[in-house]
């Protein structure tokens, strides 16, 4: 049986339906009640959430009949899915494709950028079925709840929806030029545009260059202040006292820190604070400081600008020989060129470097403008990462090659779009396409009035779409309008 479900808003008129779930037994169990809700109080509560801005009812149609109703908390770090269908429809399908129009909702507006989550009792595999079913992940977290008709405590078990399993880091990297207030407007920027992460850039200058380096070309271009490494970047350094005190501000934004060490010393101080070391492009190549890092056996993301297959495969092997597994390392294709002109982003090499080395990859970008990381995503990319400013008319070297707050915003809309898109792949009808399904396919009717007795062959059928208005449930009833056309070519068919 096909079943079609869509979500709409409700009012006040929906609250007898609602009160009506609440009874049913099954409902009384599993939403946490022991007995009947009184039908006053549950209405006064009823009212208080329809005026409530944390929290939007909707109800579950089925054939624009209601079948249940669905929750969607805005708890501020986290958007929480709840919902109830009727007794009769349990077990067709109805919750699973509830959830999954609840999921479509927030991803499509300003929730996307929190994590899902949804609950649901240990016992109730028929819940966790459904959440499975949707892209939702166990977490291992349990709540005790008061739950059940003899006033128990159960665990519930949280789920979190992780069908977006692409991980976006803002690179705030050294575009706080020096300021600790302004990397906190950058780490507040990355939160309204939803990435996942945002990162930034750790060394002591005195450990990384030389007091005579000069600048690449693209720095000088970009600042237009002719001057040593050593004097831009220790202009730029921040100490590790203020990493520390950005770390606790990313924290209490509910957004994952993250920064880059350019020297061993730097690597060991962010080693205790995150779980997480992206490696930079320019260590490619850089057989002790991959070592080091490889010994702290965590996750590593790894640029590959400048590199062959051949260095990218001496740095995993040292990686793994240092001790981090290979499935804890993504491997960014990148062009470190800043910005990277379209014809050498060579974006194709990212499935190469997959395939080559059997590894998650992802795709670090320098391009202007999104339509490279949004297509890397397209390509199956993990991760991606892009340089995000306050704005592009600040002063420093990579600002010019940076996005703004609003165009990281519409970055993250467009991967999480691509990625909804992208589907589970299997190849069935979608809910939105089983109404279409019976008016568009063409159907085999009658080019004559039926009556009992009559022969039918060929010349008395056709195929044609059924239009509003035409009566043919006697001949459905006789051969279905999903029957084999091939066969009733070819055979007479008598009523």
């Amino acid at each position: 049986m096909d079943i079609s479900v869509e979500i709409k808003a409700v009012d006040f008129e929906f609250f007898d339906f609602f009160y009506e779930i609440k009874c049913e037994k099954s409902n009384i169990y599993w939403t946490g009640h022991s007995t009947k809700p009184d039908r006053e109080k549950l209405k006064s509560w009823f009212v208080e959430q329809l005026d409530s801005k944390k929290r939007l009812i909707f109800k579950i149609i089925n054939n624009n009949k209601s079948v249940g109703y669905l929750y969607i908390d805005n708890l501020m770090d986290r958007v929480e899915i709840s919902y109830a269908v009727k007794e009769a429809w349990m077990g067709k399908g109805v919750g699973t494709l509830a959830v999954k129009e609840a999921v479509g909702f927030i991803l499509n507006s300003d929730f996307s950028r929190y994590k899902i989550v949804a609950y649901a009792a240990k016992p109730n595999v028929a819940s966790r079925k459904i959440l499975e079913n949707n892209g939702f992940k166990a977490t291992g977290l349990y709540i005790s709840q008061q739950f059940g008709v003899k006033e128990e405590k159960i665990d519930m078990l949280e789920y979190e929806y992780k069908y977006v399993n692409c991980l976006i880091i803002a690179e705030a990297g050294v575009n706080h030029n020096g300021s600790v207030e302004t990397a906190k407007k950058l780490i507040d920027a990355a939160c309204a545009a939803g990435v996942d992460a945002v990162k930034f850039q750790t060394w002591k200058t005195e450990l990384l260059v030389s007091d005579e380096a000069r600048q690449a070309e693209y720095q000088l271009e970009n600042t237009g202040v002719e001057e040593t490494q050593y004097d831009m970047l220790k202009k730029l350094e921040l100490s590790y006292d203020d990493f520390i005190g950005l770390k606790k501000y990313c924290d209490s934004k509910k957004i994952l820190f993250m920064s880059t060490p350019d020297e061993i010393v730097s690597a060991d101080f962010l080693n205790q604070l995150q779980d997480i070391f992206k490696i930079g492009s320019g260590e490619l190549t850089n057989v002790p400081f991959l070592r080091h890092i490889g010994g702290f056996n965590k996750k590593i993301i790894l640029s590959t600008g400048m590199g062959t297959l051949g260095e990218i495969e001496q740095a995993i092997s040292v990686l793994t020989q240092a001790g981090t597994n290979k499935s804890n390392i993504t491997l960014l294709h990148a062009t470190t060129m800043y910005p990277t002109p379209m014809k050498d982003v060579n974006l194709s090499a990212m499935n190469i470097i997959k395939t080559a080395f059997d590894i998650d990859v992802g795709y670090s970008d320098h391009t202007m403008g999104v339509e490279v990381p949004v297509a890397a995503v397209a390509l199956g990319a993990k991760v991606i990462e892009k340089h995000f400013t306050l704005s592009r008319d600040m002063q420093g070297p990579d600002h010019k090659a940076s996005l703004e707050p609003d165009e990281l915003a519409n970055m993250v809309k467009s991967i999480r779009n691509i990625e909804m898109a992208l589907g589970d792949g299997i190849k069935s009808p979608q809910s939105c396409e089983l109404d279409n399904k019976k008016v568009v396919r063409k159907s085999i009717v009658a080019k004559k009035n039926i009556k009992k007795g009559d022969v039918f062959t060929v010349e008395n059928i056709e195929t044609k779409r059924l239009g509003s208005g035409v009566s043919s449930s006697l001949w459905d009833d006789v051969i279905g309008l999903e029957s084999n056309y091939d066969i009733l070519m070819n055979e007479a068919i008598r009523l």
